[in-house]
């Protein structure tokens, strides 16, 4: 048994051409286009090739994008300084914030946001919102987990789905749309007892911890579908958080990285920034 593939870029190229009308339509109408900020601060977190690649999708859309790069050594109140700028800033409908430097207190710098141009859903506000069902801003990542969860024509309905990880961005989130969908979540982690016992369960298994390849083959549960959010780099190659050749063997569908989540988490950015015009 091999696993099918769940091609991110190929369901991202389709979302493309989607965003591609919708921004055409703003334009016949002569509404507000929409208009990307990109704020990144240079470190190892900041991943200066991921902006560049944003950048170059928003121009195959016709979406105006800027990349603004802040030296590694800019402080809190610079950042802050910089988003109340392009909070004002008309042009702009969309602010996105890398991640920044430990030395930056990335809360301060998200509460600085202008919610109504939040595109990750990040904004305590939003995210509050979102919890409580209002879904005008979801999180992109967990959007485009969504969406290739949904290629696969699988009924998630009283399936057993694992999410192994609970960040703020990816893991909770996706567990609040999932539980939408009427599946039962259970959440895992890096510290997780018998975390094999837990992902060997699951006919849905997201693996957004961070840690390379840390689901075997062994832990999954066979003709599982497997969601790979992870992106590593080891010996110079990205690699996901699961160890996909072994895995690959048992699952019934995986998210090969690359070329899996991360062409589906741009493509949501772009979604929800061009729904925040609408």
């Amino acid at each position: 048994m091999s696993a099918r593939i769940i091609d991110g870029s190929a369901v991202a190229g389709e979302l493309q051409q989607q965003i591609k009308q919708d921004v055409a339509k703003l334009k016949s109408e002569n509404k507000q286009l929409p208009g990307l900020a990109i704020v990144v601060v240079s470190s190892p977190k900041a991943r200066k090739n991921i902006a560049e690649l944003k950048k170059r999708m928003c121009e195959k859309v016709g979406i105006h994008c800027e990349i603004h790069k802040l030296n590694p050594l800019s402080g809190q109140d610079d950042v802050i300084a910089l988003i109340e700028k392009l909070n004002k800033d008309p042009k702009i409908t969309g602010i996105n914030i890398h991640p920044v430097p430990d030395h930056i207190d990335y809360r301060a710098v998200v509460q600085a946001l202008d919610p109504a141009k939040d595109v990750e859903g990040v904004h305590p506000m939003n995210q509050g919102n979102f919890l409580i069902g209002d879904k005008k801003f979801i999180p992109f990542t967990p959007r485009a987990i969504m969406r290739l969860l949904e290629s696969t024509g699988e009924d998630l309905k009283g399936k057993r789905a694992v999410i192994v990880g609970r960040s703020q961005h990816v893991g909770l989130p996706v567990g609040f749309l999932l539980l939408e969908k009427h599946a039962t979540v259970t959440y895992a982690h890096s510290r997780s007892w018998y975390l094999e016992d837990v992902t060997r369960l699951a006919d849905i298994l997201i693996v957004a911890a961070g840690h390379p390849e840390m689901i075997t083959g062994s832990m999954i549960k066979p003709g599982a579908i497997v969601i790979d959010v992870g992106t590593n780099i080891v010996g110079g190659q990205l690699v996901g958080d699961v160890e996909h050749h072994t895995a690959q063997r048992v699952a019934g569908w995986i998210t090969p990285v690359p070329g899996g989540v991360g062409p589906m988490t741009v493509a949501m950015l772009l979604m929800n920034l061009v729904e925040c015009c609408e």
